[in-house]
């Protein structure tokens, strides 16, 4: 009971009936752009109302796509910061590592507006393992250059 109908026009939100001047009755079908305000229906309702109604679109079921299995991203797990700076940011460092990926629900307007699904950032772990492996030998090259300012900066004070 959790499908909607899509159409170029938009989401269905419902049907307005109205009386015109011959008693007779008048159906229309409403749209909206906002899923939320969308009318649900179970796959055989939405058939019969879009043939009752002559609707072009289709049944969009947003529950039976494919969750993101065995998937990876590499995201920043800790900062590290020297203890005599802890407000300068230039001073942190950041370690990366391989994180499972979790289903998103990307609602219709983030998507929309990124033009691009959260699940192509997925990688498989020997790839997000390489790319943390990566980032973490910059962030060595990082830590070795904020190391040799402060043995600098001991030594001339």
């Amino acid at each position: 009971m959790k499908n909607y109908i899509c159409t170029a026009e938009g989401f269905v939100k419902g049907l307005e009936t109205s009386r015109n001047p011959l008693q007779t009755f008048v159906a229309e079908v409403t749209y909206t752009t906002k899923l939320r305000d969308a009318r649900k229906f179970n796959s055989k309702a939405a058939r019969s109302f879009m043939e009752k109604y002559d609707i072009k679109g289709f049944i969009w079921k947003p529950h039976e796509q494919d969750p993101v299995r065995d998937m990876y991203i590499v995201k920043r797990v800790k900062k590290y910061g020297f203890e005599y700076d802890d407000d300068k940011k230039e001073d942190e460092i950041e370690e990366w590592q391989p994180v499972r990926m979790f289903m998103a629900h990307d609602s219709d307007v983030s998507f929309l507006t990124s033009k691009r699904l959260q699940a192509d950032e997925g990688m498989t772990f020997e790839e997000a393992k390489a790319e943390a492996l990566k980032r973490n030998t910059e962030m060595l090259g990082e830590l070795m250059e904020k190391m040799n300012k402060l043995k600098i900066k001991t030594e001339n004070d």
